[in-house]
């Protein structure tokens, strides 16, 4: 029942997943993270939605939010106030 351009479009997925894996994969053993280590180099495809150096924890100063952090505003608020005339 599928028609060509679906057929296109589920392979280009599919090929960009793959070549999202294989990145991570690239990134984690030039950063020594061998598979016997860490989980998501044992599955891969688990990399496909997360990056393999995101350590996953929210209180994390790599992995957070800086807004969360030291309490700064983000972008958009500081180029509303400043529109304002606030600042």
């Amino acid at each position: 029942m599928s028609n060509k351009i679906e057929k296109v479009k589920n392979s280009s997925r599919r090929q960009r997943d793959e070549n999202a894996v294989k990145r991570q994969v690239k990134i984690a053993k030039a950063h020594g993270l061998d598979s016997k280590i860490n989980k998501q180099v044992q599955e891969p495809h688990r990399l496909v939605k997360h990056h393999i150096m995101n350590c996953g924890n929210s209180k994390c100063m790599l992995c957070s939010n800086p807004r969360k952090i030291f309490k700064e505003k983000t972008i958009q608020e500081k180029r509303f106030d400043q529109d304002l005339g606030e600042e």
